[in-house]
């Protein structure tokens, strides 16, 4: 039977590649009924070619490629890519729900809770951190946010509990897992509160963009707000702020996570070994996944300490 979902991810020439091939192998590997699922790689800034070998291996896994340049106006902000590569596949994919998911994570097990139930059109988790968010009333950047809704139009006002610090602020989700149901166009929204936000210049903080599709993203949903489902913590779970979570999250083994995000760690040597409560030397998923470790060892990952860490 052909999978109801497809799962979308952009992969350009360079540091992605590895990133891409390690989502797209356990996609095939650990999702269980949805291993077969249709997986479209996209190129949105037309850039230059993959790797004859990621190519090949991308053949091999039956990854579909999309080369074309859909991101002609804003191929400087390469986080843009996810939206405009969305909105394509609405509009020429034919499956019930289109999941897109930043190259930097990878699937545990089946993902049944993408399988959106009837009524509910978007399936995410909350970002890590308040940082850019909103309290509310009396929280310095809540004009921010006001004027946000009122840019794209939002009536709704909606909260929740962000996924690290379980601080309440203003709905503001993860960008990383994103399932969203393809009749409601939810992609084609996401593009028009983007640009709406550009085309006012509105911004919040240095560099000027920063998080920009993810305030566009929180619009769109909060439109949505009744018909957004919030994924539980085994979800875009934040591997290197593991350590920060609640229990059971805290100490759980990667084989009873379901997606994982690890935020470009994985060009770390020694990452896993490091990581504080522990993984379990003798899991599936760490036996797996050493093996293909490091991704490219160079100094990339993201400093922890770091302010502008992508830990949103």
């Amino acid at each position: 039977m052909t999978a109801p979902l497809a799962f979308l991810a952009c992969v350009e020439q360079g540091p992605l590649e590895p990133k891409g091939l390690l989502l797209f192998r356990s996609i095939r590997r650990f999702c269980g009924r949805l291993a077969s699922a249709r997986i479209v790689s996209f190129n949105p800034r037309g850039g230059p070619p993959l790797a004859p070998a990621t190519l090949g291996e991308m053949d091999a896994l039956g990854v579909e490629r999309v080369d074309e340049h859909l991101n002609r106006e804003f191929g400087f902000l390469p986080w843009s890519n996810k939206i405009f590569a969305g909105a394509w596949a609405e509009q020429n994919l034919g499956e019930e729900i289109l999941v897109l998911l930043d190259s930097d994570t990878f699937f545990c097990r089946e993902p049944d809770a993408l399988l959106l139930p009837a009524g509910v059109d978007a399936a995410a988790r909350p970002v890590n951190r308040k940082r850019r968010g909103s309290a509310g009333p009396g929280d310095e950047r809540d004009a921010y946010w006001l004027r946000l809704y009122d840019l794209c139009g939002v009536a709704e006002r909606p909260f929740l509990e962000t996924a690290v610090s379980r601080e309440r602020i203003r709905a503001y989700w993860n960008a990383g897992l994103v399932a969203l149901r393809r009749e409601a166009r939810v992609f084609a929204a996401w593009e028009r509160d983007f640009r709406a936000l550009l085309a006012a210049q509105h911004w919040l903080g240095k560099p000027s963009m920063k998080n920009l599709d993810q305030f566009a993203l929180a619009a769109t949903l909060a439109r949505l707000a009744e018909k957004v489902s919030v994924l539980d913590g085994r979800y875009n779970y934040p591997l290197p702020w593991r350590g920060e979570l609640a229990e059971p999250l805290r100490s759980a083994p990667l084989e009873e996570l379901v997606h994982v995000h690890y935020f470009g760690w994985f060009n770390m040597p020694g990452f896993l070994a490091a990581l504080d409560p522990p993984l379990r030397p003798d899991s599936e998923m760490v036996r797996w996944l050493e093996p293909q470790l490091p991704l490219d060892p160079i100094d990339t990952a993201p400093s922890r300490g770091n302010k502008d860490a992508p830990v949103e």
